[in-house]
Formats: C-alpha cells, structure tokens, sequence
C-alpha cells in the first residue's frame, strides 16, 4: 500500500514537471514606460537565462496552494530589456514609478520601481514552469485523509504560465498566474519638482484611497522602534550609516484605513516633489515592509535638517527612496474603470502601427475588430476574445447583401446591428472588463467606429492615434503636395457638395485629396473639367502601407479616368489632384 502510494506522488510530480501545465497566452506584452515594448511568447521567455526559487504558496487568509520550485527570468532583466523611461517630467528619477501586471481573468497587482531594481532579482521573477516539492515522509502518518488530502491536491493543481512569482513576499497573494501585461506607470507625472533652500515640513497628511484623511504633527500616539540603515545612493554612493527612531509605517497606513487591495500603491512625496513610490503588497506582505520606518529621530536626536518626518527602507539595496520632509502621503489605486479603446492599427503592414497602439491593445480584455486586423496583429492580441466586426453591418456591406431593400430598410437594420453590438460591448465594460476597437488608419478620418459614440459617452471613450493611408501617400510621391498653403482632405460626397469650395481651391492651386473616391471617378472628372485644366497632375495612390501591394500611378486629369479603369483595385485608394503635385523639389511654387 506505501508503494502505491508514493507511486502516484511520482506521477503527480512526473506530470506537473514534463507535461503541459495549462495553455499557455500567445504573448505577455511589457508596455508603458519603455523604450521598446515588447511581446514575449514562450519561446521567447525560455530563451533568457532562468533561475530558480522556491515559492511557499500559502495566503494570507490562511489558505495553502503547495510548494514548489519556480524556473523563470527575473522580472528586472525583462524590463531592462524594455528599457524603462520616463516621458518628460519635472522629476527624472524613476523611484516614483509603479508596475501593474495583470492575468488573462483580468485580475492585477501593483509593483513599485523600488521593489524590483533595489532588491536582487531572484525575489521578482517571471516563471514558465514548476515542479512540486513533496513531503518525504506519508502524510497519513500524522493526518487523516480529510487534512491531508486537500494539501497534497494542491501540488498536482494545474499552473497558469507565464506566472508572476514573488518569492520575498511572506504570503503568496500577489503572485499571479497566466500573467498578460506588465505596463510601467507613471501615476504623477505633473506632479512639480524645484530645488528649495531649504526643504522642511512641519507635518505631513495622509490622503487618497483610504478611509480617514490624516495630518499627522507628531508620532507620539504610535508604537516606537529604531532601526539601523546604511546609506549607498545611485548617485552619491556610500555615506555610512545612521541610527534612525520612528514608528512602523504600516501602522500609519492603518490608521488611515487603507483596506487591503494588491493594485495600491503609496507615494509619499516633499515639499521639493521628491517622492517615492511603494507598492501595498512589499508594505503589507513582505517581511521588509515590517521594517519600513518613518522616523521623526536620528541619531538620538530630533531630526532638524531634512525633517521632520524621514521615510527610510532599510531593505532597498539603493537609499534612493528615501524620503526626507515627508509633506504628504498619497494612497494611489491601479485599478481604473473599464474603457473603450479606440486604437488607429495604421493603413496596412504590421510594422506602421505605432507603439502606443501596441500598448494600449495590451491594456484591453477584448476586441473589436475585422478578421483581416485579427490575423495580422494576433502576435499582439494573444488570445484575447474578438466580440464582433463592425464592418459587417457598415452600409456598404448591407446594401451588397441585400440589393433589394429600400435605404430606410437598410438604415432600419443598420440601428438594429448597431444597437445589438453596442449592447454586447456594454456588458463587457458592465463586467469591469475594457473594450479594444481596432480601426484602420487613423480612427478619426472617415473610420467604421465612430457611430458608437451615440450610443456611448465620451467620458469612456479613449482615442489612440495611428498612422493614416494619407501619410504613406504623401511618402510614396515625394512631393511638397502643401507648396501653395493648404491640403484639403476631402471625401467625393462631401467636395461633390461644395463646389464653391472646389472652384476655391482650383483657382488657389490647393492640393486635394479625396478618401473613398475611386467608384465615383467619372463624376469627379466631370466635375474637377469644371474647374481644373486638363492637364493639372493627377495622383492615384493605392493600397498606401500595404508593401506588396503599394501602387502610384502619376497622371493628368484628362488621363484619370483612363488610369482608374485600366487599374484592378476599385476601392483601397486615395486621389491627389493640384498643380503642387508637378513640382520637382528645386522647383518654386507659382
């Protein structure tokens, strides 16, 4: 019976060791502040140099998920491949920056700058596999099956990788697992910094995310400790070491009322804006948050120079976060509110969408998006739901798949498509989950989505940027096109509406071009003959962004319309026409 027994130990460790412990994401994205964003795959993540460390995986409510050795890359060495940076800040030190890392279910724990660079990187590591550390001896020796049974099912429990692992935390609440995204975050960046001739505050308040707004003049109410702390700073080196007396600051924070929550942060901030950042996690579940100090002496003296209030952490490896003439106290949360974003993916290849898009799509829980948009940017979607296509009811479509119906018909089962797809997306958001509509181009020039702000406010709207088939166009002919003053950017319907203006720009010499033109050519040239000599340059560009499908052709308007039939693509296209197309660049405008 023993054999048996220790037999299925074996094969519960065989199996946990060499056999898939659960699917594991497409991608783990690092966004936010850095230099490169990137999206690791597994095979990725396994091709850095692993460690291994040994994570106690008991809660802090007391519940137990096994023990077991965890091989992974640090999470320091993934974010200094990134490259974190910080944009343009009165306050350029990155001790004030915090890490959000959330999971596949949504779920997500705050890490401060502090916590990852000043301590060594075998505490924060990112793990792609795991084997279990058994009991040597059998648990019924001491235990019955209803004790026993439940700990050692824990060991055999499936693992979602990647996995953020903590192993300098007491309890093993914030490590996450099938982790999705770590975004580095600037929570204050216009928070202002200035050098003072001298940097004293007489009190400090304790404000934000707590229950109990505080100032605090004196720290006589509270339990007192000292505690030695050796001072080695980036900058200045080392400067010895002093005896500092204070109080726990986590029994400041309690005070405060701040509840227990992973995504908090603490920013503790002077007069002169110098602060630092600290996540509620390393304050409240790690051993060197119970040494953290804010100390009112030092020395056996009152602190004069520098005070009032000194906030040191002794277990940095850096006195960077130190902060002298505490002023305020600010309890910060990560989580925000469920969004829509609005992400332009730019106007054909994958390397024209921008940085920024490629973080924000990290951000979101699920998509909005064509099929075309899936399949070319799955490595940074990973495996993230797609709710629906858009397009399909845009009215073109409607109208090709129902050539009989009358355009009230069509407008009435446009509002039906339109409002059930809103409904979906709403109980998305309502689920505290966020929204990524993927849109070609610029998602402000004529784009698919822009209905939904009727249905949805602006408030929970949020618009990323991307790189129009405009832009490429103007790259692929080479030309100053705005040489006598504008560029009107125009669609057929809407310049065919406003001759004026067209008679405007043809005597002016103003460049025009023209989205979603090519099936109304033969109007246009009717129209632009109105206005235009015959031999005014002409621009066709197509498929602007796509590299293997990119096409100029350079013409006159006599010859567009011949231009336009003879050439096979019939909608992915845009239509330059003025006499600032013709110039060679030693050429002046006329």
């Amino acid at each position: 019976m023993k054999k048996t027994f220790v037999g299925l130990i074996t094969l519960a460790v065989l199996w946990l060791v060499c056999g898939p412990c659960t699917a594991f994401p497409s991608t783990l994205a690092i966004t936010g502040l850095v230099r490169q964003p990137l999206n690791l795959t597994r095979q990725d993540l396994n091709g850095f140099d692993a460690i291994r460390v040994q994570l106690n995986e008991v809660m802090s409510d007391g519940g137990f998920r096994g023990v077991f050795h965890y091989s992974g890359v640090p999470l320091k060495s993934l974010l200094e491949l990134a490259g974190v940076e910080k944009e343009e800040t009165a306050f350029g030190k990155k001790v004030d920056l915090a890490i959000r890392v959330r999971n596949k279910k949504g779920d997500q724990v705050a890490l401060s700058w502090g916590e990852v660079f000043y301590r060594n990187p075998g505490g924060i590591i990112v793990a792609t596999s795991a084997s279990p550390i058994m009991p040597h001896k059998d648990c019924r020796r001491c235990h019955s099956p209803e004790v026993y049974k439940s700990r050692l099912d824990q060991f055999q429990r499936k693992i979602g990788f990647p996995k953020l692992v903590i192993s300098s935390d007491t309890y093993a609440d914030r490590s996450l697992e099938e982790i999705t995204s770590i975004e580095v975050l600037d929570l204050r960046p216009k928070m202002p910094a200035k050098k003072l001739k001298k940097l004293y505050a007489s009190e400090f308040t304790i404000t934000g995310d707590i229950k109990n707004a505080l100032t605090i003049k004196e720290l006589g109410v509270y339990p007192r400790r000292e505690i030695t702390v050796t001072h080695l700073g980036e900058g200045r080196g080392y400067h010895g070491f002093d005896r500092f007396a204070g109080v726990p600051f986590r029994a400041i924070l309690d005070t405060a009322g701040i509840a227990p929550d992973l995504s908090k942060t603490v920013l503790v901030s002077a007069p002169d804006g110098y602060r630092s950042l600290f996540s509620y996690g390393e304050i409240f579940l790690s051993p060197s948050g119970d040494r953290m100090t804010l100390a009112d002496r030092i020395n056996g003296h009152l602190i004069k120079t520098g005070g009032k209030f000194i906030l040191v952490s002794p277990d940095d490896l850096m006195s960077d976060r130190e902060v002298k003439a505490i002023q305020k106290i600010e309890v910060i949360s990560l989580r925000r509110a469920p969004k829509i974003y609005v992400i332009g993916m730019g106007c054909g290849d994958t390397k024209l969408v921008t940085l920024e898009a490629i973080s924000y799509m990290a951000k979101a829980d699920v998509f909005v998006c064509t099929q075309d948009i899936k399949d070319r940017f799955a490595k940074y979607m990973g495996d993230k739901p797609v709710l629906l296509d858009i397009y399909k009811f845009a009215p073109p479509r409607l109208i090709k798949k129902n050539p009989g119906l009358s355009q009230d018909k069509i407008d009435e089962l446009m509002n039906k498509e339109r409002t059930k797809a809103v409904n979906i997306i709403k109980d998305v958001l309502d689920k505290g989950e966020s929204v990524a509509i993927l849109d070609y181009g610029d998602p402000t020039i004529w784009s698919g989505w822009s209905w939904v702000r009727e249905y949805i406010s602006d408030e929970r709207i949020e618009i990323i940027p991307g790189l129009s088939s405009f832009n490429v166009s103007n790259a692929l002919i080479k030309r100053k096109i705005g040489c006598n003053g504008s560029i009107i950017l125009t669609t057929s319907r809407g310049i065919m509406d406003n001759k004026r203006m067209l008679k405007a720009l043809a005597e002016k010499g103003e460049t025009l071009c023209i989205f979603m033109g090519l099936k109304d050519i033969d109007h246009l040239v009717v129209e632009f003959l109105k206005y235009y000599n015959g031999q005014t340059p002409v621009y066709l560009s197509y498929k602007a962004g796509y590299s293997g499908s990119e096409h100029l052709i350079q013409t006159t308007l006599d010859g567009l319309k011949k231009a336009a039939d003879e050439y096979h693509e019939k909608f992915l296209g845009l239509i330059y026409i003025g006499p600032c197309l013709a110039l060679n660049k030693n050429e002046f405008c006329h």
